[in-house]
């Protein structure tokens, strides 16, 4: 696969470099799954709270994606304070629901659960075990993402925020010290 570098103001968000399979892939998941979100949602795009909203959500499906690319796997992990910084301050579905009219205590529950979870499977950082642990509470929160009995919309909004930040991000997809501990 063929990468190139990406312009520094995007570093953050793809890495120093990156694939345009990677790119693409990435955009049109954020476009269509929002499309998909926004059609099940009956929620009119009209004043500025849905507008925010909604660029949110764009962000958090296109992270869901991102985060697993080798580019932002690879910044990411050279910087791991970065990386905690970048874990401390979502906080995308909070501001969702508030903006969205959205259950405060739902939303706090299922960004506490992501958050923490985040910061355990980073710290396994290295380990072989790194993977399994962040599958583990994937699971976990998808089954307390169903217990919230959460509406359709918010749920997919919710499932993907988890996904974003407790497995796409908080787990080095590409540590050659995890592969070799694992053998």
């Amino acid at each position: 696969m063929k990468y190139f570098k990406t312009p520094e103001f995007l570093f953050e968000v793809l890495g120093e470099k990156q694939s345009l399979l990677e790119v693409s892939c990435t955009i049109i998941f954020a476009l269509l799954g929002s499309w998909v979100i926004y059609s099940v949602s009956g929620i009119e795009l009209g004043g500025w709270q849905t507008v925010i909203a909604f660029i949110l959500i764009v962000d958090v499906l296109a992270g869901c994606i991102a985060n697993f690319s080798f580019g932002t796997n690879e910044f990411y992990s050279k910087r791991p304070r970065n990386r905690l910084i970048f874990i401390a301050i979502h906080i995308h579905i909070l501001v969702i629901a508030w903006l969205l009219s959205e259950p405060m205590g739902a939303a706090l529950i299922v960004w506490g659960f992501t958050i923490a979870s985040a910061f355990l499977v980073n710290a396994l950082k290295g380990k072989s075990i790194q993977g399994f642990i962040a599958a583990n509470l994937m699971c976990y929160g998808i089954l307390l993402l169903i217990y919230l009995s959460l509406p359709l919309w918010f749920l997919m909004v919710s499932m993907f925020f988890m996904i974003k930040v407790l497995f796409s991000f908080s787990v080095d997809h590409f540590d050659k010290q995890a592969r070799v501990a694992s053998e």
